[in-house]
C-alpha cells in the first residue's frame, strides 16, 4: 500500500513538475495558439526590430527592419495555415519583394506557450525562438 502511494506520489510530482516547454499539438489547437503578435528580430537589449502577426482568418502580416541600420522598412501579408506540427506560409505582398515567388515555406513547430513560439526552419534547419508581443485581440 505505501509503495502504490508512493509511486502515484512521485508520479504526480513528476507530472505538475514538468515545464509546459515541451507543449507541442497540431491542428486547430495549434494554430489558436499561434494567433497573435510576436517578435521575430529582436536584439539582447529588448528592441524589436521585426514582427509577425497570425491573424484567425488564415492571414498574416510581418513587418518591421531587414537589418539593424533601420534603414529598409518591410512591410508583407499572405495566407497562412497549420498542417499537422508546421506552420505554413504564402507570401502574396512584400515591399522589396524578398520573398517574391518562393512558394510555401513551411516550419516544423517545437514549442507554443504563453511567451515563446519556437520552431526548426524546415530549410536551414536552425532553430528560432519568437517572443509574444500580444494575443492579437483588443482588450
Amino acid at each position: 500500500m505505501n509503495r502504490i502511494f508512493l509511486v502515484l506520489l512521485a508520479s504526480f510530482i513528476l507530472i505538475f513538475s514538468t515545464p509546459v516547454f515541451a507543449e507541442t499539438s497540431s491542428g486547430e489547437s495549434l494554430k489558436a495558439k499561434l494567433h497573435g503578435l510576436w517578435a521575430e528580430f529582436y536584439l539582447e537589449d529588448g528592441e524589436i526590430l521585426s514582427y509577425m502577426h497570425y491573424i484567425p482568418e488564415g492571414k498574416f502580416h510581418a513587418y518591421g527592419y531587414l537589418e539593424e541600420n533601420k534603414e529598409e522598412f518591410w512591410f508583407a501579408f499572405g495566407n497562412w495555415e497549420v498542417k499537422d506540427n508546421q506552420s505554413c506560409i504564402v507570401f502574396l505582398f512584400d515591399t522589396y519583394r524578398v520573398m517574391a515567388n518562393a512558394g510555401e515555406i513551411c516550419v516544423t513547430v517545437l514549442s507554443v506557450t504563453e511567451d515563446t513560439f519556437i520552431y526548426k526552419d524546415n530549410q536551414d534547419g536552425a532553430t528560432e525562438t519568437l517572443k509574444r508581443v500580444s494575443d492579437g485581440f483588443l482588450q
